[in-house]
């Protein structure tokens, strides 16, 4: 159950979504939610689901009283990420919303016209330094905080004064860009996606220390020269602190051995977020056809990415995968191989430039819609036994048992006419689909095969729970509502694993105490009685 401790440190959590803020915030040692306040009511339902002993505020920000509410000790916030933009044809002003409270910038929305549903939605931007203003005038203090956003925001005329505002109430500041799939937590597990955003950390400075950001910002990375190392993030332009991984920075080693060479951090795959139980649908045997630019999104996936593989799957003394357009490997007495086929991740909206990606890198970053959708080739079926399952080429086989073997490969068409090629000797080709001719110690056989027909992928849009272990949240972790209302909920929310490491470092200046960088499972979500 969630821990009640009456001596931790409490939060306050403007939360977005399905409030992975307080997930990240629960997986912290001596921590617990306090307060959570969100617009819209199925998300409340939701934070109220595994946080029961929170109090809830279900409401437009603007129209709370937040200034009466206690006090906690750090203050998460995640303010709406569509309206601090001119872009939308109007500009609110800074400078009067600054000079007065909650209720003067609710004032001056309301000289405009009528707000509609999305303004009235999260907390804004200047809210902020508005509410850590209000705290410190009635005598109180929020130690530390977090507040979160899309990277764009750096880009907002006003973010100068905006942090200058928060700096003139004595907070230090450190504005952090964090690709979620880089955020390595110590408790719940990573993200298996690429979700770039801006989180600003900011502290007391009355509290007299710094936030130990290396400890828990630097990613692990394998440097080919220097072995294991905890990856620096190094920015392609001098001077910039704020975009998106690979396209404004990327990681480099710490060391000078290998001359800061870049290395790429470890990250989950797409993957490890897939229900390999679930079915999916033969192409061909839709009744609504996919769209045009999905299909051609497959096709070009399939020509990229989706080409099998030789596994080794026995303890052999062979460690990487082979392409089958190479020779197989010599064969031994022990060793067995699998054989794999990439699934891919597809984008299904309407938009132009988005491509089919593997599987094995993570997913691309998850919105309020459900837009991604999973296609893959053969799957192994069991052929003997009761009440068997197909189970796909991503997961472990069934129990090999002496009786013989009783797995079968289901593939496309195209698979079954690939030919053997042999290329010493006098032997013929031979399709695939017959048994190989006696293998030597000396490498004789290749593979020649055609494209993959596309009527014959499998294909599914990805489920509510999958984008929600996309997100990195516990599989425990209670969502409610219906299907679009889920995926809306995670799309829209902040990833736990990113929220966990940036309120370490916090706690760990609040308190003067280490925590583990790599510690105890995570305490059980606390569920309603």
């Amino acid at each position: 159950m969630f821990r009640n401790d009456n001596d931790a440190l409490t939060v306050m959590d403007w939360f977005c979504g399905a409030g992975g803020s307080s997930q990240g915030a629960h997986a912290v040692p001596g921590v617990r939610v306090e307060r959570a306040a969100n617009h819209w009511a199925r998300a409340i339902e939701s934070h109220a689901a595994n946080f029961p002993t929170t109090d809830h505020y279900q409401g437009d920000i603007r129209k709370a009283p937040v200034w009466d509410w206690p006090v906690t000790d750090i203050f998460w916030a995640s303010p709406e990420c569509t309206n601090w933009s001119v872009a939308k044809g109007k500009k609110r002003s800074f400078d009067n919303a600054m000079q007065g409270d909650l209720f003067s910038l609710l004032a001056a929305q309301d000289d405009e016209e009528e707000p509609t549903l999305e303004e009235e939605s999260r907390a804004l931007m200047e809210e902020v330094p508005l509410y850590l203003r209000g705290v410190i005038e009635r005598g109180g203090l929020v130690k530390a905080g977090i507040v979160e956003n899309v990277t764009d925001v750096r880009a907002w005329t006003d973010w100068d004064r905006w942090i200058g505002e928060i700096h003139k109430l004595g907070y230090k500041t450190r504005v952090i860009a964090l690709n979620s799939m880089h955020a390595n937590p110590r408790s719940v597990h990573a993200a298996p996606q690429s979700r770039d955003r801006l989180y600003v950390g900011y502290w007391h400075e009355s509290l007299g220390r710094t936030p130990d950001w290396d400890k828990w910002l630097r990613p692990r990375a394998l440097c080919d020269t220097c072995g294991p190392v905890q990856a620096i993030q190094a920015w392609k332009a001098p001077g910039r602190d704020m975009g998106r991984y690979r396209s404004q920075y990327v990681y480099r080693c710490p060391n000078t051995a290998c001359r800061n060479s870049v290395v790429e951090p470890e990250a989950l795959p797409a993957l490890a977020a897939i229900d390999w139980s679930l079915p999916g649908q033969r192409i061909g045997d839709r009744a609504k056809p996919l769209a045009d630019k999905t299909l051609k999104r497959i096709e070009e996936g399939l020509k990229r990415f989706a080409q099998p593989m030789m596994v080794p799957a026995g303890g052999t003394w062979r460690n990487s995968a082979t392409s089958i357009l190479d020779p197989m490997p010599a064969r031994t007495t022990r060793e067995n191989d699998a054989l794999a086929i990439p699934p891919l991740m597809v984008p299904v909206e309407g938009r132009d430039g988005k491509v089919a990606a593997d599987a094995h890198r993570p997913l691309r970053a998850q919105t309020a819609r459900n837009e991604t959708g999973l296609a893959w080739l053969p799957f192994i079926a069991e052929l003997r036994g009761g009440g068997s399952v197909a189970r796909s080429v991503a997961e472990s086989l069934a129990t090999v048992t002496a009786s013989g073997n009783h797995h079968g490969l289901v593939t496309p068409q195209h698979v079954a006419e690939h030919m053997l090629l042999p290329y010493y000797g006098n032997g013929t080709s031979r399709p695939a689909a017959a048994p190989v001719g006696a293998l030597t110690t000396r490498d004789r056989y290749a593979v020649v095969h055609g494209q993959p027909a596309i009527d014959d992928v499998l294909f599914r849009m990805l489920e509510p729970q999958e984008i929600g272990r996309a997100m990195s949240f516990a599989d425990d972790y209670t969502v409610i509502g219906s299907k679009r209302e889920r995926v809306r909920q995670y799309g829209n929310a902040v990833t736990p694993n990113a929220a966990e490491i940036l309120l370490c470092a916090l706690v760990e200046a609040v308190t003067g105490e280490e925590i583990d960088r790599h510690a105890e499972p995570q305490r059980e979500i606390g569920m309603a009685a």
